[in-house]
């Protein structure tokens, strides 16, 4: 596992917020092995975990700061939203998002969702590789079901793999939404030292 991406799962962000970390910590690969006890889930532990061995083993020090990057701001396209509103009570515990992959395309399932979460959602690059964050700008209250399927941009594709539409041509095919370029601040995590660890 890269340096790099241990430190975007430790906290919790993406490429595009990250920033000062040497090549190296991208390029080269390390395995690691942890165990904890107690009762806590892995998920509870991943981060806080990865975050002491990075900081035990690699020496690093991190600081947030806020930045003015380029963003997309999610707007409702010319022709209105196609979306369907909630019914009340519909989704009581299972409100949310659940993505399928299969091969090049994506399906994102939303239940009981607001713009502003769809907006969070599609600014993770493992969704939709848009590589900026999304604001939410519709001006749409409330929650709503939807379904939105596209295929994301694989330049050794063949034709036949990458049939359909692109994240943007899907948000705006599907749910009369589009993204426009934009600038804003970003939360971004700044790497202020960090050193190749030393053999176990």
């Amino acid at each position: 596992l890269a340096p790099r991406r241990m430190i975007l799962i430790a906290w919790d962000v993406q490429d595009y917020q990250l920033d000062g970390d040497p090549a190296w910590v991208g390029s080269e690969h390390y395995d690691v092995e942890a165990k904890a006890g107690g009762g806590a889930s892995a998920q509870e532990m991943e981060q806080p975990m990865i975050q002491g061995l990075l900081e035990d083993r690699f020496g690093l020090r991190v600081h947030r700061e806020k930045r003015e990057l380029p963003i997309y701001e999610l707007v409702v396209a010319g022709g209105g939203a196609k979306l369907q509103r909630s019914p009340a009570g519909s989704c009581a515990d299972s409100c949310g998002f659940h993505l399928t992959t299969d091969g090049l395309n994506r399906t994102l399932d939303g239940k009981g969702v607001t713009m502003e979460m769809l907006a969070a959602n599609l600014s993770r690059s493992y969704n939709s590789s848009l590589g900026r964050n999304v604001v939410d700008k519709t001006g749409l209250s409330g929650t709503f079901d939807l379904r939105l399927t596209w295929t994301i941009d694989n330049l050794s594709a063949s034709p036949a793999d990458s049939a359909g539409p692109s994240i943007r041509g899907a948000l705006q095919q599907q749910l009369g939404l589009k993204l426009e370029a934009a600038k804003g601040l970003v939360d971004v995590l700044v790497v202020d030292q960090v050193e190749k660890p030393s053999a176990n």
